[in-house]
């Protein structure tokens, strides 16, 4: 992925060294993140390496970062389920959120994977009522099967 070739608020897989770097600089942007920075890098090394996870990104008119997704797939007794390891958009472009949604179901749906779940600390009521999710402890799950694709960001 060149950056001249980047079309705005597309959604793009990568592997790219500087991207990456990016990403795991925006750990320090979210309010009351506790993933810790060194467990957070060694966990995408190891999704990339393995093929387990994948980072997912966006970028805003000037090529600068403005969105990322970080999955991972992992198998419990009920089978595999993607796991949501990190996720920013800038507040400038809400409307992402949607596209993020929308591309994580349809990987989801591409592997036939059932479940999605994710950690949220704050904002948990707003995950459950805008996706559909449900708590189990403090982490969400959201059915696949259930989930109905986002046409514009609701608040």
């Amino acid at each position: 992925m060149k950056k001249e070739e980047i079309i705005p608020n597309t959604i793009y897989f990568t592997t790219n060294f500087e991207t990456l770097i990016e990403v795991i600089k925006k750990l320090d942007e979210v309010k009351n993140n506790d993933l810790p920075k060194e467990d957070f890098v060694k966990r995408l090394t190891a999704y990339i390496t393995q093929g387990s996870g994948m980072v997912l990104v966006s970028f805003n008119e000037k090529k600068e970062l403005n969105g990322c997704v970080v999955i991972s797939r992992h198998l419990d007794k009920k089978g595999y389920f993607l796991w949501l390891d990190f996720r920013w958009i800038d507040d400038n472009y809400k409307e992402l959120m949607n596209k993020f949604y929308n591309e994580v179901i349809g990987l989801c749906k591409e592997w036939g994977i059932e479940r999605i779940q994710g950690r949220a600390n704050r904002c948990f009521r707003v995950v459950e009522k805008y996706y559909g999710a449900y708590e189990i402890g403090r982490i969400f799950e959201l059915k696949v099967k259930e989930a109905v694709m986002k046409n514009g960001y609701k608040k």
